[in-house]
């Protein structure tokens, strides 16, 4: 993919100059006759690099090096500049231009060896940011299900205990197995029951609302966070999730199963006001549906 290059300068002649240069080093080149329009093109084009010159009308160059940055973005600027302001070439250095060039240009190898630099440096950074996203990622989510895992759950009822606290919000914890889920394995084989756990957290989470948060507890159990929701409205939401599990059909190669759930809630702090107690809790109300009979909820909570 060609590197694009926006070049800012109100001086018809020095835009061609260097596009004729650059697009012979093989860029492809947008150009701007001042700062608000270069800045309109950047939005539009999204370059690899910016080469802007300081004294435009409209908006000057360091006027368009401060919103750049303002904006976060990676891109890198150049800084051309046709006067001997050494001050002024110290401001732009100290804002974020990667360098600066006078003009007329003394060197161009010099000058493509810096353009070069800078898209590297650009793409280095672009490279970095992805992998630090994954690495997020990795840190939350649990590999099988691409569900939040259970040390990211410890740090969302953490936060969640503080924010109820602080404004004086219930919410509740659902615990919530898989009905002879041995089974499954058992005659399907381990690779269908994984597909079952990964689909049993698409089929959930279609059946929440957008703020519960649902987590991989561990082997076929999950936790679901509700905040913000009142017991009615909780038994609602709880029974429609086991309709959806049970009307789904979980299916891959030549396998085919039905299965159900069983569910166990507890609600912050009517039942408890600690984060060990209540997944307890919870916990226990789960093995209580469990031991009536399956495909139930029970809240720890009475009506």
């Amino acid at each position: 993919m060609t590197d694009k290059i926006l070049v800012i300068d109100d001086e018809e002649d020095i835009r061609l100059l260097l596009t004729n240069i650059l697009e012979s080093d093989g860029y492809h080149v947008i150009t701007a006759s001042d700062g608000r329009e270069g800045l309109e093109k950047f939005q539009t084009h999204d370059p690899a690099l910016v080469l802007t010159d300081v004294r435009m009308p409209i908006l000057d160059g360091i006027g368009v090096l401060r919103e750049i940055k303002a904006k976060q973005s990676e891109t890198e600027v150049i800084i051309l500049t046709g006067h001997s302001d050494e001050a002024t070439v110290v401001d732009c250095l100290r804002l974020g231009a990667y360098d600066y060039f006078r003009k007329p240009l003394e060197n161009v190898d010099v000058f493509l060896a810096a353009i070069e630099r800078a898209i590297e440096k650009r793409a280095l950074q672009q490279k970095n940011r992805q992998l630090l996203e994954q690495l997020t990622k990795m840190s939350i989510k649990d590999p099988l299900t691409g569900l939040y895992n259970f040390r990211h759950m410890q740090i969302s009822l953490d936060q969640e205990i503080d924010r109820s606290e602080r404004y004086k919000h219930s919410f509740f914890v659902v615990m919530l197995d898989v009905d002879n889920f041995k089974d499954v394995n058992d005659s399907y084989g381990h690779q269908f029951g994984d597909h079952v756990l990964k689909q049993l957290g698409k089929v959930a989470k279609g059946a929440l609302r957008s703020t519960d948060r649902i987590f991989r507890y561990g082997g076929e159990e999950f936790l679901i966070l509700m905040n913000e929701i009142a017991l009615p409205e909780a038994k609602v939401a709880v029974s429609r999730l086991l309709q959806a599990v049970r009307k789904h059909t979980f299916s891959s190669g030549r396998h085919t199963s039905k299965i159900t759930v069983s569910v166990g809630c507890a609600i912050f702090p009517d039942d408890a006001d600690d984060k060990n107690a209540l997944i307890n809790l919870a916990d226990k109300a789960l093995y209580q549906a469990k031991s009536q009979g399956k495909d139930q909820a029970v809240f720890n909570t009475p009506l």
